[in-house]
């Protein structure tokens, strides 16, 4: 594993679709379940996207509700992932469906705003707008 704070590095080894994922000093687990041939010793790459934009979400609408000292007192996020299939097996891009519970003595503008707010965080930007992902080997 790379200790540069700017990338995350994951690895796996032959025989097996467990892998380390480091970054900043941080260490996770990805895997496939038992039923795709993995050994479930962690969430697949599609949950931890999946959970990227949950806790994405939560971080954000905290920092918005405590900039705004809103009496925001709990955030829940909740999100599925949905692949539609296509005539022939075509895949599509996959649809999330993002569920929020705000906890508090919020009035209907604070909530109309907070639900604003949640389509500003970073991971729902990213995964919204376009990605460009480039691909280069390593020395």
């Amino acid at each position: 594993m790379s200790d540069d704070d700017a990338r995350i590095v994951a690895r796996t080894e032959r025989g097996s679709f467990e892998t380390t994922i480091g970054m900043r000093g941080h260490r996770l687990v990805a895997d496939e379940p038992l039923a795709l041939g993995g050994t479930d010793l962690g969430p697949t790459p599609s949950e931890l996207v999946a959970a990227a934009l949950a806790a994405c979400t939560t971080i954000t609408l905290r920092m918005y509700a405590d900039r705004k000292a809103w009496p925001l007192e709990a955030v829940e996020v909740g999100v599925g992932r949905r692949i539609e299939v296509g005539a022939g097996g075509s895949r599509a891009a996959p649809r999330y469906l993002r569920t929020l519970k705000l906890t508090g003595p919020l009035d209907e503008s604070q909530i109309a705003r907070l639900l604003q707010i949640a389509d500003r965080c970073p991971v729902h930007r990213q995964l919204t707008g376009g990605t460009e992902v480039t691909t280069e080997l390593m020395g």
